[in-house]
């Protein structure tokens, strides 16, 4: 009985934000909504941070219990950072009565990831796709699947059938699991330059699934980035993600 009932709570599981009803930040900021519709019909409200003359262009990809309407700040942290315009992804089941399913999120980053291109004028090539925990099984995907400018991970997974299974232990997640999110799989068919973040004290996803991640990377321009005394929902610290702009320029000057 309660193998049935996780695979029922499945979705609840993986996707916790798509169940929690929250409300945009009232805070005045250059961050705007905008929305694009997925390649099997739906309607996804993301939000975009224009950067006139930007150098970059940033496509975020937020954790399961995040919402896109929700991190104005953050994506203003990220044009500054990166000189960037930047939009923040959103998956259906967030805002909507549609069920997110792996399959689905994936085609919403996609949906996002093409409304830069076509409004920006830009090949999928010229954009850092920047996922974080669960994003970041998304951002695998899709750099596996059109490549990226570079592909940053932050406190991410290897395979969330691997974290399903430390949760759930005597439980046979392998074989009733859906969601199954298998980046380290994917990642060896993407072979840009490569930025993973994590902290050392993560105790949801551990530190070494990022370390299996990147072993398992293809690429020849690729960096570990390993945070002191970060845990899972710890903020990320401003030398971090100054880290991550150096090392994203570095790669860019030094192509490879």
């Amino acid at each position: 009985m309660i193998i049935i009932a996780l695979a029922l709570l499945e979705t609840r599981l993986v996707y916790p934000g798509a169940y929690v009803t929250t409300t945009p930040l009232q805070k005045a900021l250059s961050t705007g909504p905008i929305q694009y519709t997925t390649s099997d019909g739906n309607k996804l409200n993301g939000r975009l941070i224009k950067r006139k003359g930007c150098s970059n262009y940033v496509l975020f990809m937020h954790g399961n219990f995040s919402k896109a309407q929700r991190l104005d700040e953050w994506a203003v942290r990220l044009s500054s950072a990166f000189d960037a315009t930047v939009l923040i992804a959103e998956y259906r089941g967030y805002e909507d009565d549609i069920t997110p399913t792996e399959i689905g999120l994936v085609h919403d980053c996609e949906a996002a990831r093409d409304y830069l291109c076509e409004n920006f004028g830009i090949q999928k090539t010229d954009i850092i796709l920047y996922g974080r925990s669960l994003g970041g099984g998304c951002a695998v995907a899709l750099a596996a699947n059109g490549g990226a400018k570079t592909l940053v991970l932050e406190r991410t997974f290897d395979e969330l059938v691997g974290i399903a299974r430390r949760q759930y232990p005597w439980i046979p997640v392998r074989l009733i699991m859906q969601n199954r999110f298998d980046s380290v799989e994917k990642i060896k068919d993407y072979f840009g330059p490569i930025v993973i973040i994590h902290g050392t004290r993560d105790e949801l996803i551990p530190l070494q699934c990022s370390r299996r991640l990147f072993e398992a990377a293809e690429s020849d321009q690729k960096k570990l980035i390993e945070v002191p005394g970060m845990g899972h929902n710890g903020a990320l610290p401003p030398q971090c993600l100054q880290e991550i702009v150096d090392t994203v320029d570095w790669f860019k000057s030094h192509p490879r």
